[in-house]
């Protein structure tokens, strides 16, 4: 009896073990937080400084940083290849691992150097966050304590006005200070019609070569 009681217990730690590596909890929101990562980034929207899950990252950067703390490629192709210059690609699926449509996002990926670079050393150059459902796990900071949880009055109020402002016609707007296109810096959100909730953030900070 006692070997059998043993063995179930065993069976369970291997399988709450798989679960926790499986899919890692992302902490929610608190007011201290978003205070606290409000205060390791720039005023400037465009200076590509996010925090996401807890993380700050400054774009442009080392895609690596994001596997390094447990972002996944989801299904893709160039994964571990050498990147020849002028590479680009954008809408790369990363999530946690468990390829959930609540933790992903997409990322963009670049090579400017001016040769063929390894696949760790490509560049992080656009993240983009969808919130599909109020399920959806990952947390935004963006500068001036813009989250995922902000209307559009809040991002006006900490941001001005933005270069252009589809609000009424498409719930969308975008601050850019350079042209649109590959390169750049620019955010655009879109906004739930109804309750003018965030329910999307583009992120991109891409210099030109």
């Amino acid at each position: 009896m006692k070997k059998i009681a043993a063995l179930c217990l065993s069976l369970c730690l291997i399988l709450l073990t798989f679960t926790a590596c499986g899919s890692k909890e992302v902490k929610k929101l608190t007011k201290e937080d978003v205070k606290k990562y409000t205060a390791q980034m720039k005023s400037d929207p465009l200076s590509g400084d996010i925090t996401l899950n807890g993380v700050k990252y400054s774009l442009p950067t080392k895609a690596k940083n994001l596997e390094d703390n447990g972002w996944k490629y989801n299904d893709y192709a160039d994964k571990g290849q050498p990147l020849k210059d002028n590479y680009y690609v954008q809408d790369i699926h990363m999530d946690d691992g468990t390829k959930n449509e609540d933790t992903f996002i997409n990322v963009t990926l670049y090579n400017t150097s001016g040769s063929t670079m390894k696949f760790d050393d490509a560049m992080l150059g656009g993240i983009k966050v969808e919130k599909k459902s109020d399920s959806y796990k990952n947390t935004v900071v963006l500068p001036k304590g813009i989250t995922l949880s902000s209307t559009y009055d809040d991002v006006i109020k900490a941001y001005g006005n933005p270069k252009v402002d589809y609000m009424k016609a498409a719930s969308w707007i975008i601050y850019y200070n350079t042209d649109i296109g590959e390169y750049g810096q620019q955010l655009r959100i879109y906004f739930n019609k109804t309750t003018k909730v965030i329910e999307s953030i583009e992120l991109k900070n891409i210099p030109r070569k």
